[in-house]
C-alpha cells in the first residue's frame, strides 16, 4: 500500500456513523487527509463535534440539515446553496456519501451539479416503500438521472464496491476472461451464495439504519456487492459475438420474509431461548408481531441470459442470505455493523462449460472484534481460497489453489484491517487521486438493470404474482466491452494510408466516442468513408469502411453514416458492424 496520497484532496464527508467512523476516519488519520467538512443531521451535531474533537480533527467544519429532510431526493435550495457556499470557500475536491442510502441520491446530485467528484456506498439510491413497484422504478430511474448529470458536470461518480479491488476476485477475472477469449466458450453457470448472519430480532426491525420497515433488506444491503459481482462476469461474456452474445435475460425470484421468519421463531421461541437475559419489553407487549411488506431476509434468484435466438446462454444462481449462521447469542441489541454476532459466508462456483470450473471459499467462525494470529485458514476472519479445476485443453493440472494471502506481500499486510478493508484503501487511493477507479457510475448500468428485475420478484411475492421478470440486458450503457469485441472488425486494409490523414469529426454518444471520416486517398485514389468507436478502454477502427472512386457516392455513404450515428442506438450500431450490413436503404430511403 502507498505510504501516501499523490494529490492533497480536501475532503467533504456526508454521514459520521459506525461504518464512516470504521473505514473512512481510520483512512482519513492513517493518511493525514485533509477531511475539511462533515455533513450530518442536526440531532448528530454534538455527537459529530464530540467525536471530531476527541480525534483530533479539530478544524472539521460540521455543517448540519434538519432531521425533517434527511430522506429528500433533493436538497432544498436555501440548504444547497449554502453547503454550496461552504464547500467552495473550503475548496473541496472530493465529496465522500456514508449516509443511510435513503440520502444517497440528494448529495450525489448536489456534488455533481457542484462538479465535485463523488464517492458514494452501495446501495447507490433507495428510497421508502421499496416493496412498491413505483419506488423500484423509481429507484431505476434515479440512477439515469445520475448518468444524465454526470455528462453534464465536470464530476465524476464512483460507487463503492469494494471487491472490485479485491485481489481475489481480480484474479478470477482475469483468468476467465482469458479462457473465454482463448477458447471462444461463454462462461455457463454461475453460482453464488452469501450469508452475512444479520440476525436481527423481531424488535430490531424498527431500526432506521438499513431499515427493513422501508421495505429494503438483504439485495438492497450486502447483497449489491454480489449484483455487482454478477453483472461482471456476464460482461466477460460480451467479448464474444455472433449466437454466443447475450442480448436478453429474466430471473424468477423468491424471498425469505420477516413474517416467514416468525413461523420459525415466534415470540414464545425467543423467551425460550433467552430465558436466562432480560427480555426487552417489545416480547411482553406483542405476541405475534406482523411485518407487513418488511425488507426481505433472504432473497433467492434464478436468472437466464440468452442469445438473439432464445437460447440459453448463461444460468445464474443467487442466494443472499441475512437468516444464516450467526455468533449472536444475547437479546439486547448491539451495535449493528460489526459488533451484532455477524460473521460473513460466501461461495462462488463458475462453470465456463466442460473446459473450467473456479471455485470462492470464504467462511468466518467468529466476528472481527475477535481478530487472533492465524485468520487465512478455514474459519478465520481473511479465509479466502480459490480451486481451479480445469480440463486438460486448459491445463494438464487438474486442480490448483489459491489462498488470497499469497496475492498480497507483506508490506501490503502491514497495519492490516482486513483484505476487503485493503480493496477499499486502494479504492481510495485511486479515487482520491483522480485515477480511474473501477466501478465508475456508468459501469454500473447492467447491476442497475439485474437490481430491477430481481427488487420486482420482491414486490411479485408480496402480491402472490409467480412471475418471471425480464432484464434489460441491453441498453446504451450496459455495452461496456462493445468495443472490445467489436475490434475483431476493425477494418485494417488501408490502415497506413488512413492514419496519414488524420482528420475525423467526433461525435459522443453516451459512453463511447464516435469517430466518422470520408477522406480522399491519392494512392488509391479513392475516398474512404468509416467510423471509428471508442470507449476509452478499446478502439474498434476502421468499422464499416467503404472505398468509392465517385465522390458523390462517397458523400451519399457518408450522409448515411451520419445518419446512422444520430439516430441510432449504439445497440443498432453494433448490430450493422457485426452483420456486415453496409447499406440499409429501408433507413436511407424510407419513401
Amino acid at each position: 500500500m502507498k505510504s501516501k496520497l499523490n494529490t492533497k484532496p480536501v475532503v467533504a464527508l456526508v454521514g459520521l456513523g459506525p461504518h464512516a467512523k470504521r473505514i473512512y476516519m481510520h483512512f482519513f488519520k492513517k493518511y493525514k487527509v485533509n477531511l475539511a467538512l462533515v455533513v450530518d443531521i442536526d440531532s448528530q451535531k454534538d455527537y459529530v463535534k464530540d467525536y471530531l474533537k476527541k480525534n483530533n480533527f479539530k478544524k472539521t467544519k460540521v455543517f448540519t440539515i434538519d432531521d425533517g429532510i434527511k430522506d429528500n431526493d433533493s436538497l432544498p435550495k436555501d440548504v444547497f446553496d449554502d453547503l454550496a457556499t461552504d464547500c467552495d470557500s473550503l475548496h473541496i475536491t472530493h465529496v465522500i456519501i456514508a449516509t443511510e442510502p435513503k440520502a444517497h441520491n440528494m448529495y450525489i446530485e448536489f456534488a455533481l451539479k457542484n462538479d465535485i467528484n463523488v464517492l458514494t456506498d452501495k446501495p447507490i439510491t433507495v428510497t421508502k416503500n421499496m416493496t412498491s413497484l413505483s419506488s423500484i422504478e423509481k429507484v431505476r430511474k434515479q440512477y439515469y438521472n445520475i448518468l444524465n448529470l454526470e455528462k453534464k458536470s465536470k464530476a465524476s461518480c464512483k460507487v463503492m464496491c469494494q471487491r472490485q479491488y479485491h485481489r481475489g476476485y481480480e484474479k478470477i477475472k482475469d483468468i476467465l476472461t482469458k479462457v473465454v477469449n482463448e477458447y471462444k466458450v461463454p462462461i455457463t453457470n454461475i453460482d453464488i451464495f452469501h450469508s452475512d448472519g444479520a440476525w436481527e430480532m423481531p424488535h430490531d426491525l424498527d431500526k432506521e439504519n438499513h431499515p427493513y420497515k422501508y421495505g429494503y433488506g438483504k439485495l438492497f444491503h450486502s447483497g449489491y456487492h454480489f449484483i455487482d459481482l454478477l453483472s461482471d462476469f456476464i460482461k466477460i461474456n460480451d467479448s464474444l459475438g455472433g449466437n454466443k452474445k447475450i442480448v436478453d435475460g429474466d430471473v424468477f425470484s423468491k424471498v425469505f420474509t420477516p413474517n416467514d421468519e416468525m413461523n420459525i421463531l415466534n415470540i414464545e421461541d425467543y423467551k425460550r431461548l433467552f430465558n436466562e437475559q432480560e427480555i426487552p419489553d417489545y416480547y411482553e407487549k406483542h405476541d405475534n408481531p406482523k411485518f407487513k411488506k418488511y425488507g426481505e431476509k433472504d432473497y433467492h434468484g434464478l436468472l437466464t441470459f440468452y442469445n438473439k435466438n432464445g437460447f440459453t446462454i448463461t444460468t445464474a444462481n443467487l442466494n443472499l442470505l441475512h437468516n444464516g449462521v450467526s455468533r449472536r447469542s444475547w437479546i439486547k441489541t448491539r451495535d449493528f455493523y460489526k459488533s451484532n454476532g455477524r460473521i460473513r459466508h460466501e461461495r462462488i462456483n463458475i462453470e465456463i462449460g466442460h473446459l473450467l470450473n473456479i471455485q470462492v471459499h470464504s467462511y468466518q467462525s467468529k466476528e472481527i472484534c475477535d481478530r487472533g494470529n492465524n485468520e487465512e485458514s478455514v474459519g478465520g476472519l481473511e479465509h479466502f481460497d480459490i480451486y481451479f479445476f480445469n480440463n486438460p485443453l486448459i491445463d494438464e493440472k487438474p486442480f490448483k489453489e489459491i489462498h488470497l494471502g499469497d496475492l498480497y506481500s507483506d508490506d501490503e499486510k502491514k497495519e492490516f484491517q482486513g483484505y476487503n478493508e485493503l480493496s477499499r484503501e486502494m479504492f481510495l487511493f485511486n479515487f482520491l487521486n483522480n485515477k480511474d477507479c473501477k466501478s465508475d457510475i456508468k459501469d454500473q448500468a447492467l447491476a442497475i438493470e439485474i437490481l430491477y428485475s430481481c427488487a420486482k420478484g420482491i414486490h411479485n411475492h408480496y402480491h402472490h404474482k409467480n412471475k418471471v421478470e425480464k432484464i434489460n440486458v441491453r441498453n446504451e450503457y450496459t455495452h461496456r466491452f462493445m468495443c472490445k469485441r467489436l475490434k475483431e472488425y476493425s477494418n485494417n486494409k488501408y490502415k497506413t494510408l488512413i492514419t496519414e490523414n488524420k482528420k475525423l469529426e467526433i461525435f459522443y454518444k453516451d459512453i463511447y466516442t464516435i469517430y466518422k471520416s470520408m477522406r480522399y486517398i491519392p494512392q488509391l485514389d479513392s475516398y474512404c468513408v468509416f467510423i471509428s468507436i471508442d470507449d476509452t478502454k478499446n478502439t474498434a477502427g476502421n468499422l464499416l469502411l467503404r472505398t468509392f472512386k465517385s465522390k458523390l457516392f462517397a458523400i451519399i455513404y457518408y450522409r448515411y453514416l451520419s445518419y446512422i450515428i444520430d439516430y441510432s442506438s449504439i445497440y443498432n450500431i453494433e448490430n450493422m458492424v457485426e452483420n456486415k450490413r453496409f447499406f440499409n436503404f429501408r433507413i436511407l430511403f424510407p419513401y
